[in-house]
């Protein structure tokens, strides 16, 4: 009933037992009719902050109504210094929600929204069309990309759906794990992934797919299916055999996948914005991404819903003196 009316994965209900593993207080809030059928369902999940405080998430969700925010505000005002805004709505439409985002901050009904400095998703993405035939979105990929997949072919390399295969998951972690080192970010754990993997594998809501050369796996991902729609989430690959361009024929190859399994649109979420600089560490991944000829598009950027403002500019103060220590400790390690 739940699943029914949501509208991506990050806004069911398995995604909110993996919060609760993860030790996160869940909220479900869900609005119905008069026979208690659920019209519109919503799933913030909230985080420990300092001083007994909170912070409330909401991620990838339609734009939750005035009166769920209301809601929101009445019973955890004293708690919460804010709710963290990041709904899966395009720029274009912020005028359907009436939200002047081109402000820094702004009152409604007695809401006190301000844009926030402290965003956790990308802003951008690429969209794929599936409804067109294999030909035509071949014909869309970059030339460049094309002769990758080629490459790829001819060099022998293989595509495996592993969802099945128990040895998978770790196939998949060590190959993120050595992603993350190379690239110098910040992953998510082993427990972590291990329990995303475990609850929406059993949903039917992913799968995990690994690139071969020689028996040797070079890049696997972890996608997410949910209704029409397939989800590139989380990726990993190894430095060997760079030459062979595995990853280019395995993200061919969960496209064709996910079309042939009735998906209509692949979200290769993340990108950087059309006028990105070519130093941006994710350079690289944009244009990999870019050359299968999706559609860029924005979100709208995230907003914050403020209860305590005092405490909200301390947090603000923190998270840039966070950033500003990883970005210093990259420098050396």
């Amino acid at each position: 009933m739940w699943n029914r009316v949501v509208n991506h994965p990050l806004q069911t209900w398995q995604w909110g037992e993996i919060k609760e593993k993860e030790d996160n207080q869940v909220l479900r809030i869900a609005i119905v009719d008069d026979k208690n059928q659920i019209l519109q369902a919503f799933l913030f999940t909230t985080h420990k902050l300092y001083l007994n405080k909170i912070l409330i998430n909401y991620a990838k969700g339609s734009w939750p109504p005035k009166a769920v925010l209301q809601y929101l505000k009445k019973h955890f005002q004293n708690k919460a210094v804010f709710i963290k805004l990041e709904p899966e709505v395009f720029l274009e439409e912020a005028g359907r929600y009436q939200l002047p985002i081109y402000r820094k901050s702004w009152q409604d009904s007695n809401l006190n929204f301000v844009l926030s400095k402290s965003p956790l998703f990308a802003r951008h993405t690429f969209f794929i069309d599936l409804g067109f035939s294999e030909k035509k979105l071949l014909n869309l990929l970059k030339s460049k990309t094309r002769y990758n997949i080629n490459l790829a072919k001819r060099k022998g390399v293989v595509v495996k759906d592993e969802t099945n295969n128990p040895s998978a998951f770790g196939t998949f972690f060590n190959l993120y794990q050595q992603t993350i080192r190379r690239q110098n970010y910040l992953g998510h754990s082993r427990q972590y992934h291990q329990t995303v993997w475990q609850i929406m594998k059993e949903s039917g809501y992913a799968r995990i797919f690994t690139a071969y050369y020689h028996n040797q796996p070079l890049c696997s991902y972890t996608l997410f299916f949910f209704k029409n729609t397939a989800y590139y989430l989380y990726g990993g690959s190894s430095t060997k055999h760079k030459e062979v361009m595995a990853s280019n024929l395995l993200m061919w190859e969960v496209l064709i996948y996910a079309k042939k399994h009735g998906a209509v649109i692949f979200d290769l979420w993340g990108a950087l914005p059309p006028n990105y600089s070519q130093k941006h560490p994710w350079a690289g991944f944009h244009r990999f991404k870019q050359g299968y000829g999706g559609v860029h598009r924005s979100y709208l950027p995230t907003i914050d819903l403020v209860f305590a403002p005092l405490s909200y500019f301390c947090f603000n103060l923190l998270w840039f003196v966070r950033l500003k220590s990883l970005s210093f400790f990259k420098k050396f390690f």
